[in-house]
C-alpha cells in the first residue's frame, strides 16, 4: 500500500499485523461503511470509528479488528467542526461514507450529502497527517435530476472536488447484500401487500453492486497514486430495469408476481401524506414511500459511457452478478416453506420457469 509511514509497519500481514494505516471512517453504521471498515481492519489497520447512535448499532464493528485496533468514539456530532478535526487528526485515511436515503426532521439532504462532506474535506486539507480522503457518491448522481437526493450528491461530490482535488470518489450503484435497504425492502413488500407499484412501469434501468466488490474497490485504491483525484463508478456487471429487480425479488423468495405500473403523477399523491410528515414527526417511514424515491425511479441510474470513465477494471476486481448466488441468497429467508425449499410461486424458477436466470447482455430475457 502507498502511504508514507512505511516504519509503522510490522508483521507478515493480515489482522494481527499493522499496516500503518490509521483510518477514520464517518458513517460507520452504515451498510457500506461495514464492509469497509472490515477490509481495512482484516489488513491490519487501526480504525476510528465515531458514531451517534446506540451502541448497539456499533457493537459487532469492535471484534472486526485485533484488540485495540478499533477505536470506537460515541456521540459524534458531524455539525461540529472541531469534533471533525479531533476525529481525523492522527489518521491518514478519511473515509466519508455519510448518507441517507430520505430527509427527517434532523437532516436534510442538503446537510448531509452537502454540508457534512464539505466540513470533512476541508478537515482532510488543514491536516498534514491525511495522505487519502475517499468519499461515496452515487451512480445517477445529477445537478438537472427531479430528485433531490441525486441532486445533492452531485452537489456534495463538487464541493469535496473543490476543496480537496486529490480526493478520491467512489460512485456505486444500488448497494445488494445481507443487511441492504433494497432486496429486503422488496421482500417485505411482496410478503406483506398485495401488490408492488412500479413507478411508471418500472422500465428506467439501474446497475445494482454487491457491497463486498464495492469496499474491496476501495481498498485496492490504496496500491498506487494513481487513483488520487479519479472518480470511479462501480456499477455491477448487470443492467436491469426497476422491473426486473422486482421480479428477481418475486422469484428468489418463491411468490407469485404481483407488480403493478402506476404513473409516477398518482405515485406523488399518494406519498404526498408521508412526505409532509417526514420532516415534521420522528417515525420511521420506508423510503420506497417517498416522493424523492419516485423522482428518482424515473431515471436511469447506470454509468456513463465515455472512454475516460473508470470502475471495478482499473481497481482490479471483476464484480459479482446480483442475478444469482451469494449477492442475493440472504432474501431467500423470506420463502414461507424455509431457506432451502419454501413455496413455489407462479412464473418463477421454482415453478419451472427461467425467470430471471436467463439472461443475455444486459437484459433479462423474461
Amino acid at each position: 500500500m502507498t502511504l508514507l509511514n512505511k516504519g509503522m509497519k510490522a508483521g507478515p500481514g493480515g489482522r494481527s499485523s499493522v499496516s500503518g494505516i490509521t483510518a477514520t471512517v464517518f458513517g460507520s453504521t452504515g451498510f457500506l461503511a461495514r464492509y469497509v471498515i472490515n477490509a481495512l481492519a482484516k489488513a491490519g489497520s487501526m480504525v476510528v470509528i465515531p458514531y451517534r447512535a446506540d451502541d448497539l448499532d456499533a457493537q459487532h464493528l469492535s471484534t472486526m479488528g485485533d484488540l485495540g485496533q478499533m477505536v470506537k468514539v460515541k456521540n459524534f456530532n458531524a455539525r461540529d467542526d472541531e469534533s471533525i478535526r479531533h476525529l481525523i487528526h492522527r489518521s491518514n485515511l478519511v473515509v466519508n461514507c455519510i448518507g441517507i436515503q430520505k430527509e427527517t426532521m434532523n437532516w436534510s439532504f442538503q446537510e448531509t450529502h452537502v454540508d457534512i462532506a464539505a466540513k470533512i474535506a476541508q478537515a482532510c486539507k488543514e491536516n498534514e497527517m491525511v495522505e487519502r480522503f475517499w468519499h461515496v457518491g452515487c451512480l445517477g448522481a445529477n445537478e438537472n435530476s427531479t430528485s433531490r437526493r441525486l441532486q445533492s450528491k452531485f452537489a456534495g461530490e463538487q464541493a469535496v472536488r473543490e476543496i480537496y482535488p486529490e480526493a478520491t470518489i467512489f460512485k456505486p450503484g444500488q448497494l445488494i447484500g445481507v443487511e441492504d435497504n433494497l432486496m429486503n425492502n422488496l421482500a417485505r413488500l411482496a410478503k406483506k401487500f398485495p401488490i408492488i407499484p412500479l413507478i411508471d412501469g418500472g422500465h428506467q434501468k439501474i446497475q445494482p453492486v454487491y457491497v463486498r466488490d464495492v469496499a474491496q474497490a476501495m481498498i485496492n485504491s490504496l496500491k498506487t497514486k494513481e487513483c488520487l483525484g479519479q472518480d470511479y463508478y462501480l456499477g455491477g456487471p448487470d443492467v436491469i430495469s426497476h422491473k426486473e429487480l422486482v421480479k428477481l425479488t418475486f422469484e428468489t423468495i418463491r411468490e407469485r408476481y404481483h407488480g403493478l405500473p402506476l404513473p409516477a403523477q398518482i405515485a406523488k399523491v399518494i406519498t404526498a401524506p408521508r412526505e409532509a410528515l417526514l420532516n415534521r414527526v420522528p417515525i420511521p417511514i420506508n423510503y420506497l414511500f417517498t416522493q424523492d424515491y419516485v423522482a428518482e425511479c424515473l431515471q436511469d441510474q447506470i454509468i456513463p459511457s465515455g472512454a475516460d470513465v473508470k470502475g471495478f477494471k482499473e481497481l482490479e476486481i471483476e464484480p459479482k452478478s446480483i442475478l444469482f448466488g451469494e449477492p442475493i441468497d440472504h432474501i431467500r429467508h423470506f420463502r414461507v416453506g424455509g431457506y432451502e425449499l419454501g413455496t413455489t410461486g407462479g412464473g418463477g424458477a421454482a415453478a419451472g420457469g427461467q425467470g430471471m436466470r436467463d439472461y443475455d447482455g444486459g437484459r433479462a430475457t423474461t
